[in-house]
């Protein structure tokens, strides 16, 4: 076995002992990884803890022979305690995010990009006024399924490649999960099954998809347009990867839309 080290954030773990559990990290040298945790779930483990939400230095053994490796130890590096206003909120759409990440990466395939930008978005979820964190999990979304290869049409027509734009009478557009974005009225067919985006609603998306963190974070945006916005994408997400699976924290995140709490 050999010994590696590498900065990584925490996106699932599986209890399978008292004591002991796998955990799947996004790690910035080596991309998405399952590492066995042995011990880690005890209070006697004298290493350090792996914690959510937490940019982390882990040293692990690491062997071709076996399908995961072994964590020896963990450093904190950074920490993210969504202790700001709407702590719920800010919970749920990092939640969102590590559940994305887990759908979508490949095993064991580097990533330094998506990684230091994950990392961005965390910080920005720290920080961001509550507001602001429906438009950045947006953006994030985004850039997640281009940077992965999966790139929503929106500025053209999925079919025929024509510059996109809102129906000229009914002020909307028509996306499609299946076809890979948005189609004019030439591509459309009565029997497809299409998302209605509002021209408003159609240029919000547009916008986010080249949006940085940072420019994401000043657009606001309604629940009902973001309610149809994530629909959109979940559709596109499993329709274009082929991957199946709620974002649950995105359920979570209903739940609590007409209270306070996000």
């Amino acid at each position: 076995m050999s010994l590696e080290k590498t900065e990584a954030v925490v996106l699932k773990a599986f209890n399978w002992s008292e004591s002991s559990r796998t955990v799947i990290f996004f790690s910035r040298r080596f991309g998405k990884l399952a590492l066995v945790d042995k011990g880690g779930r005890s209070f006697k483990s004298k290493r350090g803890r792996i914690v959510g939400f937490a940019v982390l230095e882990i040293t692990f053994y690491s062997s071709q022979k076996e399908s995961s490796g072994y964590i020896r130890d963990v450093d904190p590096l950074e920490t993210f305690s969504f202790e700001k206003e709407g702590t719920m909120g800010r919970l749920a759409y990092g939640s969102a995010a590590c559940e994305l990440l887990n759908l979508l990466l490949p095993e064991e395939e580097t990533q330094i990009d998506l990684y230091d930008y994950f990392v961005s978005f965390l910080k920005c979820v720290e920080a961001a006024d509550k507001r602001s964190l429906p438009a950045l999990f947006l953006a994030f979304f985004l850039r997640c399924l281009s940077h992965l290869g999966y790139h929503p049409s929106l500025t053209h027509c999925a079919g025929c490649g024509r510059a996109s734009q809102a129906d000229s009478q009914a002020d909307y557009v028509q996306f499609h999960p299946e076809r890979g974005g948005v189609l004019c009225s030439s591509c459309q067919t009565v029997a497809d099954q299409y998302i209605r985006l509002s021209s408003a609603c159609f240029e919000q998306l547009v916008n986010l998809q080249s949006a940085s963190l940072t420019e994401a974070a000043a657009m606001p945006i309604t629940y009902a347009d973001t309610e149809l916005l994530l629909e959109a994408l979940t559709r596109f997400e499993s329709c274009q990867t082929g991957v199946k699976g709620e974002l649950k924290s995105l359920e979570f995140l209903q739940k609590l839309k007409k209270t306070d709490l996000t």
